[in-house]
């Protein structure tokens, strides 16, 4: 197939961000009346900006900490009397909290992307949405036109990238959140898929991928795009199954893919589409980053996953640690059943397992080792250290950080912090009722969490010791503002 033809095609039903929401039997909800549900105010969705707001802070706040915490996630749900049906579909918003000198203010802002700025100046959704079909759609040119930039940040070349996995990242100044315009990597790149999981090659750049099913494709995109924002190497892998992909992972010289059982058969919308085939199984795909064409195929159980941590080689052997869901539940029905505010079945939920199998071995078999654990949104220091070049990393084993929950969470949302060591050993810390808490990021010898209150109609971040998670928040930021649920952020200092 044509290198152009792929990169151009409109997108209509191309790979769109997922994100699971959060971890711990996300979508576990009591089945209690629709009025008696009050978690559902975390999904009411905003329709404005939010102006800079000093908030109330309590603790000790370090005075050498300083930087801007930026968080993303849909939060335009709703216009003119429509509700998007799936939590992916919501118009993309930037939460700012700047830390300085022991204050935190707040603002938040909207992508202005082309979709968003259409159906601004129309009151009106006008584009299908990954799980959503709206009235009186406007014809689609390319995948731009679908672009809720709502899933990730990641600092690049003096900006941040807000990205969506379907299109182009979209620029933004990180002290106003402006947006600056759509990024490219060169004219014969515009539009290209970008997943919102980019990794660093240690070198200044980045790997990333994107994936296309439509018209019966089962193809995969590998690329590095260096230091100097030009696109450096780029790879087309035709895959076995169409499996939903949304992240990827790295040891010190392979980038490791993980195809689920979750496979693209088009329907009406990109959700919709995929269809739980556990009779496919699952796979994992190992790519030598010196050489995108050496690949090493392994054969899974049936699962489903979003995000991952660590990937790493010893003694001939490859380590991936994974979320790793019994199957794909969570997107395919309990996301929209949370949107729609009914009455839910519980949906499985995101284990951390350790697979392990050897390297370079045709028909390798594959172990996987369970923790018990329910986890999401995983974090942790690079899980390799480069002397130089990606090739000469050494593995490095460092504590897993994530969001967890209870059966006694009202909502099923996550309401824990997670943190588990080498040697496996857990601490956590419980936010407590009517608050979930979102992907951790880590800060140096801290890691700082935003949450929101949906009983008490607030919103804040805490700040922990790494090392001393159990011991609670040495300090944290409350305002009363009521934030919509994101997905991915970032820490600039």
């Amino acid at each position: 197939m044509d290198r152009r033809r792929f990169l151009t095609a409109a997108l209509a039903c191309a790979s769109y961000s997922a994100v699971a929401g959060a971890a711990d039997q996300l979508l576990a909800v009591v089945r209690t009346p629709e009025a008696e549900l009050p978690w559902r105010r975390a999904f009411q969705g905003v329709r404005a900006d939010f102006s800079p707001l000093q908030l109330h802070t309590e603790g000790q706040w370090p005075a050498a900490l300083r930087g801007t915490l930026l968080r993303n996630g849909p939060a335009r749900l709703e216009r003119a009397g429509e509700r998007y049906q799936h939590w992916f579909d919501g118009d993309g918003m930037v939460q700012q909290f700047q830390i300085a000198h022991g204050k935190v203010t707040h603002q938040g802002k909207f992508i202005r992307s082309k979709k968003f700025l259409v159906e601004e100046m129309a009151g009106a959704f006008r584009y299908h949405t990954a799980g959503t079909l709206v009235k009186n759609p406007l014809p689609v040119r390319n995948n731009d036109d679908l672009n809720v930039a709502n899933t990730a940040l990641i600092p690049w070349q003096g900006e941040v990238l807000a990205l969506w996995e379907g299109g182009s990242p979209h620029r933004l100044a990180a002290d106003s959140l402006a947006t600056l315009g759509v990024k490219d990597f060169g004219e014969q790149y515009k539009q290209l898929p970008f997943s919102a999981h980019p990794l660093p090659d240690g070198q200044g750049g980045m790997w990333n991928f994107g994936s296309w099913y439509v018209g019966g494709q089962k193809q995969l995109l590998v690329y590095q795009v260096g230091a100097d924002d030009r696109m450096q190497r780029l790879q087309q892998i035709s895959l076995p199954q169409a499996s939903y992909l949304h992240a990827f992972s790295q040891s010190a010289d392979k980038l490791v893919f993980f195809l689920s059982a979750a496979v693209y058969e088009q329907a009406d919308t990109y959700i919709s589409s995929f269809q739980w085939r556990p009779e496919l199984g699952s796979q994992l795909l190992i790519i030598d980053k010196a050489d995108f064409s050496q690949q090493q195929w392994v054969e899974l159980p049936a699962g489903f996953a979003f995000h991952f941590g660590q990937a790493w080689q010893q003694q001939g052997e490859l380590c991936l640690q994974a979320c790793l869901y019994p199957d794909a539940s969570v997107m395919l029905t309990g996301m929209s059943q949370i949107m729609q505010g009914k009455a839910r079945k519980q949906s499985s939920s995101a284990e951390l397992v350790t697979i392990r199998l050897p390297l370079g071995k045709t028909n390798a078999t594959a172990q996987l080792e369970r923790s018990g654990l329910v986890l999401e949104f995983p974090q942790f220091v690079a899980g390799f250290a480069s002397t130089g070049s990606a090739a000469s990393a050494h593995a490095v084993v460092a504590p897993l950080f994530g969001v967890s929950g209870s059966d006694r969470s009202e909502s099923g949302l996550s309401q824990s912090l997670v943190r588990v060591d080498a040697s496996g050993q857990q601490q956590s810390f419980d936010f407590g009722p009517g608050v979930v808490v979102e992907e951790p990021l880590l800060v140096g010898q801290h890691l700082i969490a935003s949450w929101l209150d949906y009983r008490k109609g607030q919103s804040g971040i805490s700040l922990f010791l790494q090392d001393q998670l159990a011991a609670g928040p040495v300090a944290q930021a409350r305002m009363d503002r009521l934030l919509p649920l994101g997905f991915h952020g970032c820490f600039i200092s």
